[in-house]
């Protein structure tokens, strides 16, 4: 069964979402909270779930759980505020869904916003700040992964027809994606460090050919550092800080370059405790004794790119970010060679929102590392961020050159090429994701949804088929469904997925709207009217169900209830053709032709090529005693269709009525002679006599 002009779910409002998970990016959120150890181990760990909800796009289970720690703390102001953030989200993605024309800036400062703001309370996380950040515990080194930006970008990637950002029990591509980000960054961290190290062997080993006395003490700092870094990886802060106290009362005088490595190494050890720690006492002191001995570097070689560098990610734990920010840029100007440096200098303008810095630094680091994939896809997320977005493709294609695996990359590759109408290349990169992984359901679901954009319902529901089959069971997908359902005329199952979803977010107004819809294609009046006004009670500005209530009520000669429905619709979008059409219909109902004309003029104003529209404009001339503009209407719409037989009988007796009998006669015959079995052809007899 074809849908009709006002049923459909247009495709564009499909595609519309896939920018939004294009767009989206990740949020980092605080894990403190609480009076004690367990108490604060559960808040982080709540954080890191909705963290996965919000990438997911799962944004009523990550309210909810924001709910809980609310109710469990009201005071908890971080927790109050990535409520706002999560919610401000759902609204943007929610205004894709109902089609609504917004600005993508609009929604790309949203993201930067909430992206802006999780970071600020990410800076006092431990556990959750690091999984957030993708550090690499192995080494210890807040060298955090992707700056990711998904919630694509956001989103997005996911509406209408589109697919979220949501990893299945069966696939864990963002995951493993990130786990990939992460191993590249330790193991060039691993050879950074062995470097640093054989520099310090090779410097304690001169020193120590000076003097006996030298030598001595280098033994003695290198006892009580190897004894303190020892305490420090069992988690004894008191101990570990203790023999550091010793070692740096032992370091030589005037061997600056030895006694900074060692100062450095110290820092380097008290940070990892308080990486590690879930203390909140400790993790301060530690923190604290590790600026102390970072400071003590820079004082022993103001010139240390690598005591700049850690002191960075020590302020990183302290919340500070300007000053983390300040001494990274230092460490690039005088180490600009260290693409680690530079790599998370531009991950940290990224989340700053100084995307044209964070482009330059990631150029710089594909320069500097041109295997170091990580830095190759930051560089597309950043110019995904500036609307370059054939770069932003050559980038994430670059990523997928070093990484032939890389599931994520392909999947932005074939998100952007939809935003650029190019589905037959968006559907093959989903193609060589699902190559890789095939029970990914972020490629299953955004293919479906290009497919759907395509044309191509059929192979929308198999896939989307597929995606539900490997446990994405959500509202979204069943949503996403659903509306594939209605194009190919499956009124009942349509029915059934859109339940499925308002059965899993109650108070989403398309998927209300959806559910209404599917209702009426039923037969089902009493379904449609109590989803429509649900949709309309939970977003009073969402135009499509007003429409289609409206409708249902003109249909059943409830004038006044269907006039109050469409002026509450024009008052949100007065350009609004379906809007000002129906409105037009309304008042010429009432007899009121004025604002008839006013409405159906309008109407035409916004799809010109409309000839019903047109034809009621005609109409509503012509009952208003605007026999002028009424001709000049008719004459419009032969020109556009020539065989539109009732608009050249209505203009010829328009003529006759304006006096022109000249024309009217023309018009006539030449309608008598082009079709003589015409339904009315012995009325135009009669008038061409009269005119004769």
């Amino acid at each position: 069964m074809i849908l009709n002009k006002r049923e459909k779910l247009t495709v564009a409002a499909i595609a519309a979402v896939l920018l939004l998970l294009a767009g989206t990016g990740f949020l980092l959120l605080n894990g403190r909270g609480g009076n004690d150890d367990d108490a604060i181990q559960r808040r982080a760990n709540t954080l890191t779930l909705v963290r996965t909800y919000v990438e997911k796009e799962e944004f009523d289970r990550a309210l909810s759980l924001l709910e809980n720690l609310l109710i469990e703390n009201p005071d908890d102001g971080e927790a109050s505020e990535l409520l706002d953030i999560v919610l401000a989200a759902k609204r943007a993605r929610d205004r894709i869904d109902a089609g609504e024309p917004v600005d993508r800036t609009e929604l790309e400062e949203a993201l930067a916003a909430a992206r802006d703001a999780a970071a600020r309370i990410a800076s006092a996380a431990d556990e959750a700040w690091r999984a957030a950040s993708r550090i690499s515990t192995e080494s210890r080194r807040d060298t955090r992964g992707a700056a990711a930006d998904s919630a694509q970008d956001a989103a997005p990637s996911d509406g209408d027809g589109s697919a979220e950002r949501q990893p299945a029990d069966t696939t864990t591509t963002a995951a493993a994606d990130g786990e990939s980000d992460r191993d590249a960054v330790a193991r060039m961290e691993k050879e950074q460090a062995a470097r640093e190290e054989a520099e310090r062997k090779a410097l304690e080993e001169n020193l120590a050919k000076k003097n006996a006395e030298i030598q001595k003490r280098i033994e003695e700092v290198n006892r009580n550092v190897a004894q303190g870094k020892q305490a420090a990886e069992s988690g004894s802060y008191r101990s570990a800080r203790d023999s550091f106290n010793r070692a740096a009362a032992a370091l030589p005088e005037g061997e600056d370059a030895f006694n900074t490595g060692k100062y450095l190494e110290m820092a380097e050890s008290l940070l990892g405790i308080a990486e590690q720690t879930d203390d909140s006492t400790i993790k301060t002191e530690a923190l604290s004794g590790a600026l102390e001995y970072a400071n003590e570097a820079l004082r022993a070689d103001p010139s240390s790119a690598n005591a700049y560098w850690l002191r960075s990610r020590i302020y990183d734990g302290q919340g500070k970010d300007d000053q983390a920010l300040a001494d990274l840029a230092e460490a690039v100007r005088l180490d600009g060679k260290n693409y680690l440096y530079v790599y998370e200098l531009g991950r940290k303008q990224f989340m700053r929102g100084d995307f044209a810095g964070a482009r330059k630094s990631f150029e710089t680091t594909t320069r500097l590392a041109p295997s170091f994939e990580p830095a190759f896809f930051n560089l597309g997320l950043t110019n995904r961020r500036l609307g370059r977005t054939d770069a932003a493709i050559e980038s994430f294609r670059g990523a997928t050159r070093i990484k032939k695996d890389y599931t994520r990359a392909y999947i932005e590759i074939a998100r952007l090429l939809s935003t650029k109408n190019d589905l037959a290349g968006s559907i093959r990169n989903y193609e060589s994701a699902l190559e890789i992984e095939p029970g990914n359901v972020h490629a299953l679901r955004e293919m479906a949804a290009a497919y759907s954009t395509r044309g191509d319902f059929q192979s929308a529901e198999r896939f989307f088929h597929e995606a539900l089959a490997l446990g994405s069971d959500d509202g979204r997908t069943n949503y996403n469904m659903a509306t594939v359902q209605l194009e190919l005329g499956k009124t009942a199952q349509a029915l059934d997925y859109a339940k499925k979803a308002v059965a899993a977010e109650p108070r989403n107004p398309v998927f209300l709207y959806t559910y209404g819809l599917a209702g009426e294609r039923n037969n089902m009046s009493d379904v449609a009217v109590q989803q429509y006004a649900r949709a309309i009670a939970a977003d009073p500005k969402y135009v499509k169900p007003r429409i289609n209530l409206g409708i249902m009520y003109l249909e059943a000669n409830r004038l006044e209830d269907a006039l109050n429905q469409f002026n509450a619709a024009y008052t949100v979008e007065k350009d609004n053709f379906e809007v000002n059409n129906n409105l037009g219909k309304v008042y010429g109902l009432k007899k009121d032709y004025t604002r008839a004309v006013e409405h159906f003029a309008r109407a035409v104003s916004k799809n010109p090529k409309d000839i019903t529209v047109r034809e009621n404009l005609a109409t509503a001339y012509t009952s208003a005693g605007l026999l002028e503009k009424a001709s000049e209407a008719y004459e419009a719409i032969v020109k556009m269709d020539s065989t539109n037989w009732d608009a050249r009988y209505e203009l010829g007796k328009l003529y006759i009525q304006l006096g022109n009998k000249t024309g009217a006669k023309e018009v006539l015959e030449n309608l008598i002679r082009t079709k003589s079995d015409y339904e009315k052809a012995a009325e135009v007899k009669r008038l061409i006599n009269t005119l004769e």
